[in-house]
């Protein structure tokens, strides 16, 4: 059954209601509208009748559409039109319900300007068209859009015509879905990059310290100081013999410290002394790389020392490639070897290359362990940390002192007293974790030895004696209190402020420069550290290497 109200509104305008029986399967609510000044014709937005049910998220009812029928706007509006043809839109429907397909262009555009210019015109007739609809209307009842807004379309169910287009949850076609998802895909590739190779960071450095034709040998730093002071002078070796620079990697902090802080050895070594003395290239990562700035890259490190295959690299070489951002491939030689002549001889397949990079440099081999003669000792302390050391003893010392001679002991605890009790038990003991008594009556000797008329059971002699410092990490209070007994006087970084002064690292670097340049130093012989300050000894001073 149809119905059709006629309504007469204050600007001329006539409206005419057609409603169809609710009980018929195709009813419909429509709404056309027409001006006494124009004889063009609006469709509103229509919507099918439907049943309800709640809406869980509003808590108010909402139509559950009809699976058969669906209604649509003109195809030629611009808001579903993407090269030339529409997007999310269905045919308009004529009066007898037959799809307009083949109206003329110039017909449906002429349409397009009059139903534009209407809309300009009769604004109030969407606002009345909107009294109309249901209250609670669904969301595919839409308003019809005023002068500066676009229509929205109702979408068809994909599943009800099975010659209809399919459409996204957006109204997108099925197929311009597709092609926007591939041209997202290729941008997100555009834009999307992987780590860039360390090599062309190379290339896009502006400094007057880099040659490009130069080639670069890089290591990975291994263990605790000493130890990545040691694997420092071993990539000196390898960067000799094949004629590359050497980029020392900063002082990283490993598992005895865990700051998960860096520092340049260039702080505290004179490097452009030491290239002056040996003829040694080398430059440091931080000339090269701004850690801040720089992007993650690309580093490919060949396997050496079974570091990468026999084992994981370490905490410090961890902790360097995420501080400087490097993505780490390990990669396996022709031979995973640790001799010097031999690392070498597997490097000299990529002679060609801007840079080489191997996975450790500390286990290698060097046949007459000459790495020290040839390059450690000319690795002399900056200008800076020796003022400060100098600055402390001229407060520590008396005038009575001049030429501060002293003696230094290193007595290394805490963490390496359980390495020494498990690998030096009975007698060797002394040789790794001598006790407080045993350096007293070492250190005895060592007076007697500078001063032969020193009576030491004297009480008057102990003016006579050279001050002792002790560099140590034993924080036992009891062993502490033995020192001062002793006369001894612990090097006490945190009230000299050297960390806060001059970083992280600072503190071992000073106990170094005291116990290089006292008049007698006594250390342990298990200590890799205690070693180089009794090589500075010999080599700077041509005093006697005293170990326990």
């Amino acid at each position: 059954m149809l119905f059709s109200f006629i309504l007469l509104i204050s600007s001329g305008s006539m409206v005419v209601l057609h409603i169809t029986s609710p009980f018929s399967r195709s009813a419909s609510l429509s709404c056309r509208s027409s001006s006494s000044s124009s004889s063009s014709s609006t469709n509103c937005a229509a919507s099918r009748s439907s049943s309800w049910k709640a809406d869980p998220r509003q808590g108010r009812p909402v139509p559950v559409p009809d699976e058969d029928l669906a209604e649509y706007e003109d195809i030629n509006s611009d808001a579903y039109r993407n090269h030339d043809r529409p997007r999310a839109a269905l045919p308009h429907l004529n009066d007898i319900g037959v799809p307009e397909l083949e109206q003329p262009k110039q017909q449906q555009q002429m349409q397009q300007q009059q139903e534009h210019q209407q809309q300009q015109q009769q604004p109030s007739i969407a606002e009345e068209s909107k009294e109309q609809q249901p209250p609670n209307a669904s969301s595919n009842v839409e308003e019809e859009a005023t002068a500066d807004e676009k229509s929205v379309t109702p979408q068809l169910n994909k599943d009800d015509d099975p010659k209809a287009p399919e459409t996204n949850a957006n109204g997108v076609l099925a197929e311009d879905e597709e092609e926007d998802e591939d041209n997202q895909d290729q941008h997100e590739e555009e834009d999307v990059q992987g780590p860039i190779p360390f090599e062309d960071t190379l290339e896009t450095i502006d400094s007057d310290e880099i040659d490009p034709d130069t080639k670069y040998l890089v290591y990975l730093p291994y263990a605790g100081i000493t130890n990545q002071f040691y694997g420092m002078l071993r990539g000196m070796e390898v960067a000799k013999a094949t004629g590359r620079t050497l980029i020392i990697p900063p002082i990283t902090a490993s598992s005895h410290d865990k700051s998960k802080q860096n520092q340049p050895w260039s702080k505290f070594l004179n490097l452009k002394r030491f290239t002056d003395l040996t003829g040694i290239k080398v430059i440091e990562f931080h000339q090269l790389r701004d850690r801040e700035q720089a992007e993650m890259s690309s580093l490919k490190c060949g396997i050496t020392c079974g570091f990468g295959s026999k084992r994981e690299i370490d905490f410090t070489a961890k902790g360097f490639l995420k501080q400087w951002k490097f993505d780490l491939t390990l990669t396996p030689l022709r031979q995973d070897a640790n001799k010097l002549d031999t690392v070498t001889s597997l490097l000299a397949p990529y002679k060609e290359d801007r840079y080489v990079c191997i996975s450790n440099t500390y286990k290698i081999s060097v046949k007459d362990k000459g790495e020290w003669e040839r390059f450690g000792q000319h690795l002399h302390f900056t200008q800076e940390m020796e003022d400060f050391v100098q600055e402390f003893l001229d407060a520590n010392l008396t005038p009575s002192e001049s030429g501060h001679r002293y003696i230094t002991i290193h007595a290394r605890r805490g963490d390496f007293a359980e390495y020494c009790a498990n690998n030096f038990a009975g007698p060797k003991l002394i040789h790794c974790l001598p006790s407080t008594e045993q350096f007293a009556e070492r250190i005895d000797q060592v007076q007697q030895r500078l001063n032969p008329a020193l009576a030491l059971s004297s009480a008057s002699s102990m003016t006579e004696m050279l001050p002792v410092f002790v560099a140590t990490n034993e924080r036992r209070p009891e062993e502490l209190k033995k020192f001062a007994e002793l006369g001894w006087r612990f090097i006490d970084h945190d009230a000299m402020g050297t960390a806060e002064k001059h970083g992280v690292f600072s503190p071992m670097i000073v106990d170094q420069l005291m116990m290089s340049h006292a008049q007698a130093f006594v250390g342990i012989q298990m200590s890799t550290f205690s070693r180089v300050g009794a090589l500075r000894q010999r080599d700077w001073h041509q005093r006697a290497m005293e170990y326990m």
